[in-house]
């Protein structure tokens, strides 16, 4: 740890960082010791002038105590010319020369201050890479640097936002085609980070998918942790606890296991479960003895006793920002219009906030530091919003008009969706979609005369609160797919803005086959002719399942000219994921549209006999247009029979 971060910053401490980092400059330039203390005995009381005061004249002058402190400077400093180690200086005897250069013997020099500076808990190779040129930093992996103080220096060009360089520090070590170990581990943790700081999820993602391909056992289990706690960011339980059990398997004794097991657990609402393991986990790292392990066995026992109380504050304690939205929120003003909703034409209706709430609105704007999502994204990409929380946080306790504004809830709820939360977090991001919708409500009413277009830029945090809500709902799986709750906010969401900006009616369209309901998938379907591939295969099925079967044939002749990659892909015996082009989203009539309408849907044509129908019928069909049937682009093992 560098001397800048010891605890409270004192006039020595600042001096000394100083002094070190002007050594590392001396000695990258150049090894040579005897120039190098010559240097400090010269220098070292311009940059320390508080050390040197405390020299005490009798033992000589200040020159003297630079050189000795030069020694141990000279000792601990890692060397670019030793392959990043120290290169320390021979002891001397005690009637020998002192190796200061003072010509005394060393038991009358320096031998009484050899000790006086502890450089033990400093990191000195961070003063090293500070005075080493960008371009070099390349040549580390090659050498025997500390890992574990290159960690350190990461983490603390993060802190000091200079995380771009420690980007180049660190992913030079997972380039190339070459074995990675577990003592690769640190570095991989901070080059996840520095992704996330920076907003690069592909790249977090492929330095995953590089570990699991390329690492060792014990760093492919940490790989793998990492991706599960990334689905279960992107509400993917499902998929996370999948991963994790993976990760379980390749490395059971490993403790870091416990959190994630129990997160996962209690995210899914599996209360009890979470109790049992809590337990198990308890007992087998308590017998481990490991002082290291103290934070972990404290938050298991918190776990024991109440679940999820005991998420909530690991998330109260990592963002002391959230725990203040939670204090505010709870005095909050209950939800009144303060909107007018006039008409447009044509029954469109625009939201227009009342004279104190547009003048609040503007001075909120002037200090919360955050963008909208593009497009029709309910989240941000970064958490740039909480890098100085204070002012907009004193603007929501000063300002309790704020929590009836939509633009301000739409902004405080993508501040708390930033954070890689996992208990206080969701409960409170919940409890302010709900307010969102609430607003909503008081504003128009349980049935909403009108529709509120999202092509006005004013209507956009209400319509972006309410599918936040509906998604939420749908990727919970506490309450499902085809819940009560994402179904009311998605019909609500469609009759305020017909048009469908945010494409939910995919989702509503299958949440109506699941819960058995197929007339009204048709009903749904029947307002969007032409539609996309999800939608449009959703109808077919839903027009068989009602027994409609002539139309139903008439829109898979349909689908074959549109649809075709996504009938193929649904058909499939066994096709294989396609691979990922780099590309941003997902390319309309493509083999990623297709996979994923094949992942989310097959159940629901299985179900019903649905696929064996269209297996029979697509082929039939093909047949008119083209009477040679090829396999899907020699990506799969054939079609089903």
């Amino acid at each position: 740890m560098s001397d800048r971060h010891r605890g409270a910053a004192t006039e020595d401490t600042d001096e000394l960082f100083v002094l070190l980092d002007c050594c590392a400059r001396v000695l990258v330039k150049s090894s040579e010791p005897t120039t190098f203390l010559d240097w400090c005995a010269d220098a070292g009381a311009a940059l320390a002038p508080t050390m040197a005061s405390q020299v005490d004249p009798r033992t000589g002058p200040p020159g003297l105590l630079f050189r000795s402190m030069g020694v141990a400077i000279y000792n601990a400093m890692p060397q670019p010319t030793a392959a990043f180690q120290p290169r320390k200086l021979p002891v001397p005897g005690r009637n020998d020369p002192c190796l200061c250069g003072s010509r005394a013997k060393y038991k009358q020099c320096c031998l009484p201050m050899a000790g006086i500076l502890d450089l033990s808990d400093s990191n000195l190779l961070r003063h090293v890479l500070d005075n080493l040129p960008q371009k070099r930093l390349i040549e580390l992996p090659r050498s025997r640097v500390d890992l574990l103080a290159l960690s350190d220096t990461a983490r603390q060009w993060r802190e000091e936002e200079l995380t771009a360089r420690a980007v180049t520090l660190l992913a030079p070590w997972f380039s190339g085609n070459t074995a990675l170990t577990g003592k690769l581990e640190p570095l991989f943790d901070q080059l996840m980070e520095c992704y996330l700081e920076l907003g690069n999820t592909r790249k977090r993602e492929r330095l995953v998918a590089q570990i699991i391909e390329r690492g060792d056992k014990a760093l492919r289990a940490v790989a793998l942790q990492r991706r599960s706690m990334m689905l279960a960011d992107q509400g993917d339980t499902a998929g996370a606890w999948k991963v994790f059990a993976e990760a379980q398997r390749m490395d059971p004794d490993n403790p870091s296991h416990a959190l994630l097991e129990l997160t996962l657990l209690i995210s899914r609402g599996e209360s009890v479960q979470a109790r049992e393991r809590a337990r198990f986990w308890l007992a087998r790292l308590e017998r481990l003895r490991d002082p290291a392990l103290a934070e972990v066995i404290t938050f298991v026992r918190a776990v024991r006793e109440e679940p999820s109380s005991a998420l909530a504050s690991v998330d109260r304690e990592r963002f002391p920002g959230l725990a203040v939205i939670e204090k505010l929120f709870a005095t909050a003003p209950t939800a009144a219009a303060h909107y007018a909703a006039p008409d447009q034409g044509e029954g469109e209706r625009r939201l227009e906030p009342d004279a104190a709430l547009c003048k609040l609105e503007k001075r909120w704007r002037e200090i919360f530091p955050q963008g909208k999502p593009s497009l029709t994204a309910t989240r941000v990409l970064d958490d740039e919003m909480w890098n100085e929380p204070d002012a907009w946080l004193e603007f929501l306790a000063r300002n309790p008009l704020a929590w009836q504004s939509f633009e301000v809830l739409d902004d405080v709820v993508l501040a708390v969706d930033a954070l890689p939360t996992v208990g206080a977090g969701p409960a409170m991001l919940e409890a302010l979609l709900v307010r969102g919708v609430a607003l909503l409500k008081a504003i128009l009413g349980d049935t909403p005369d009108g529709t509120l277009s999202w092509g006005w830029w004013e209507n956009r945090p209400a319509l972006r609160l309410l599918a936040h809500r509906a998604y939420r709902a749908l990727n919970d799986p506490a309450r499902g797919v085809a819940s009560d709750d994402f179904i009311a906010h998605a019909e609500l969401l469609l009759a305020l803005n017909p048009n469908d900006n945010h494409g939910i009616r995919e989702q509503l369209s299958a949440a109506y086959l699941t819960r058995g309901w197929p007339e009204k998938a048709v009903e749904l379907t029947d307002r969007y002719p032409g539609d996309l591939c999800g939608p449009a295969l959703n109808r077919i099925l839903a027009l068989f399942v009602v027994g409609r079967m002539e139309d139903a044939r008439d829109e898979l002749l349909v689908a074959i000219e549109e649809h075709d990659v996504a009938l193929k892909m649904l058909l499939a015996d066994k096709p294989r994921p396609p691979k990922d082009d780099g590309s941003f989203g997902i390319t309309v009539g493509g083999k990623q549209e297709a996979w994923r309408y094949r992942i989310s849907a097959k159940s629901l044509w299985e179900r019903d006999g649905g696929l064996a129908w269209l297996n029979k019928t697509w082929r039939k069909s093909r047949r008119r247009f083209n009477p040679v049937e090829c396999a899907f682009d020699g990506e799969t093992d054939g079609a089903q029979g």
